[in-house]
């Protein structure tokens, strides 16, 4: 289910996507994701990393790994933990996170084999809409970095959920594209249409080859040898959609914060218009390729 295609070593020490989507115009305007918690629905996570120990505020397991114990999160691929800095890494060490000061909900839904069930998808986004943090809070964007080939009417039903409950779900579009938009190519979730359903795009504004095409793509992020944290305290540079699709969560985790701080009314039509008017519709491509275009906030 993981997106995870290509492992390079790492020469920098940036994520190119800080400055690629403009997450530093929010952080100059006291924007840093704070008060939005992120559910990362993954393999888990290393939570022990420099740069995301202080953003994660809790873990849970729907895997067999480590015996089934519930709040053992481990990450054994790093798919998660790379996924996670993305969003929400610290920046204390290197300028990696979108939305640094956003708190991360770790769920893990993958196990060491990076196969997983769609049993156990439904479990952790099930939990994610039904968790509650101590003083009531609750989770604001969900990032699924992963996707199944079956449309299973239990999973749209927990989407729905979500989405009834004013979460977000952001979910990676998969590397199985051909680099024509005469073929779909299909995951869910997705491919619902209510979901933002995210492909990737390289640094010259060129669509990724391997980046899945279909009438719901929504938008486009940064997928392209992407540097961001690893398992053992470690970092490394990946490519996939997997990787694109946090970039976007950690854009909504801002503007999250900014509509929060102004009290301005939020909803799933509000923020997605306003994603959409910070979009760049790309010449030469249609909407299959990359829906609104590539978002730059």
């Amino acid at each position: 289910m993981g997106n995870t295609l290509t492992i390079a070593k790492a020469a920098t020490k940036i994520n190119d996507g800080v400055d690629f989507i403009n997450a530093k115009s929010y952080w100059e305007r006291g924007f840093h994701g704070q008060n939005t918690i992120i559910a990362v629905i993954d393999t888990g996570c290393d939570i022990d990393h420099e740069e995301l120990k202080d953003n994660i505020i809790d873990t849970f397991n729907f895997t067999a790994d480590d015996n089934g114990e519930i709040n053992v999160a481990t990450d054994y691929t790093g798919h998660g933990t790379h996924v996670a800095g993305i969003i929400g890494a610290t920046n204390k060490q290197h300028t990696i996170g979108i939305a640094p000061k956003a708190k991360l909900l770790v769920i893990k839904a993958i196990g060491h084999t990076s196969i997983s069930t769609h049993e156990n998808l439904i479990k952790a986004i099930s939990f994610a809409v039904n968790w509650r943090g101590e003083n009531g809070e609750k989770v604001d964007v969900m990032n699924l970095s992963l996707g199944i080939k079956e449309d299973i009417p239990e999973l749209r039903r927990v989407i729905d959920q979500a989405l009834e409950q004013n979460i977000f779900v952001v979910v990676a579009a998969g590397n199985y594209g051909d680099g024509s938009e005469l073929t779909d190519e299909i995951l869910y979730p997705g491919y619902y249409e209510e979901v933002i359903e995210v492909g990737s795009v390289g640094r010259k504004f060129i669509p990724s080859p391997i980046s899945n095409t279909n009438k719901n793509i929504d938008f486009l992020g940064l997928g392209e040898s992407i540097y961001s944290t690893y398992l053992q305290n470690s970092y490394l540079r990946l490519t996939g959609t997997s990787m694109a699709t946090p970039h976007i969560t950690g854009a909504i985790s801002l503007i999250l914060s900014l509509f929060k701080a102004k009290k301005l009314p939020i909803s799933q039509n509000i923020i997605y218009q306003y994603l959409v008017s910070h979009s760049v519709f790309l010449d030469g491509y249609t909407s299959k390729t990359q829906g609104n275009g590539v978002l730059k906030l």
